[in-house]
């Protein structure tokens, strides 16, 4: 999910906005079907059919928790990674300190090998034990220091070049932005089935309110989101702007189709 991704989701919603405005079919019935569709996936998905009322039921109260994570995970220059043969292995862009060592080997368990990775002079990548001294270049545990924290230090740059929409630093974000663009058809179904302005603007949220409360009474391990119940009304909103420009732009057609001087072969039409 990313913002060429988002803008061609909305387009398309034009697109169908642009054809229900043009058509006008019958569209109340379909919006009630579209409705069930919304709450058989999105309440009960067959993932967790099994799991119903063996789940504590939790709710969000504050829609704006959701929203904390979006800047991203704060990450300190200095890191660690365990081994699976137990090895520890800190990285720090400068040497550590001889306090800070032992202050790390504290930290660790009592046998626990912890080996320090710094950058040198050169930029190059130092492994040093506990003690400060240097480890054996070309060793198994020099490399295996230098390649462990060497992919890492890749992974966060690549996470900082990718910015909010990465896909670890920006799942947040990204879910929200879902959720939202999720709704974006209910508000144009709605537009379309119904002729007065409150179900128009108040059937969105009031189907994202059935899902919620269907899922606190499945109880089959999904929480409660007020903050759900935010951007799936956001969503309805944007479907119910996004019908309103597809109507404009249709009458303006009709009425620039119905105002054109006539072509010669419909003023020679007996």
């Amino acid at each position: 999910m990313n913002p060429p991704t988002i803008a061609l989701a909305l387009v398309l919603g034009l697109a169908g906005a642009l054809f229900l405005a043009w058509r006008r079919p019958a569209m109340r019935a379909v919006t009630l079907c579209l409705a069930a569709l919304y709450v058989l996936i999105l309440a009960a998905p067959l993932s967790s059919l099994g799991t119903i009322g063996e789940s504590e039921r939790y709710v969000v109260w504050d829609p704006l928790v959701s929203f904390q994570d979006i800047g991203g995970v704060e990450r300190s220059e200095n890191f660690g990674v365990m081994l699976d043969d137990g090895r520890v292995i800190r990285y720090s862009p400068t040497e550590p300190t001889v306090a800070e060592r032992a202050e790390t080997a504290e930290m660790e368990a009592p046998n626990a090998e912890v080996l320090h990775v710094h950058e040198g002079s050169d930029g190059a990548l130092v492994v040093t034990d506990t003690e400060g001294a240097p480890v054996d270049p070309g060793s198994e545990s020099e490399q295996t220091a230098v390649e462990t924290i060497g992919q890492e230090l890749e992974w966060i740059a690549q996470q900082a070049e990718e910015g909010p929409w990465s896909l670890t630093d920006g799942l947040a974000l990204q879910e929200r932005v879902l959720n939202t663009l999720l709704f974006v058809p209910i508000g144009i179904a709605a537009f379309f089935a119904f002729s007065s302005w409150p179900a128009r603007l108040l059937f969105g949220p009031a189907l994202s309110l059935t899902i919620e409360s269907t899922q606190w009474a499945l109880a089959s391990g999904r929480s409660v989101d007020t903050g759900d119940l935010l951007v799936n009304g956001v969503g309805s909103l944007v479907g119910t702007l996004v019908s309103l420009m597809s109507v404009a732009i249709a009458g303006l057609f009709d009425r620039r189709s119905r105002t054109r001087p006539p072509t010669l072969a419909e003023h020679d039409r007996p």
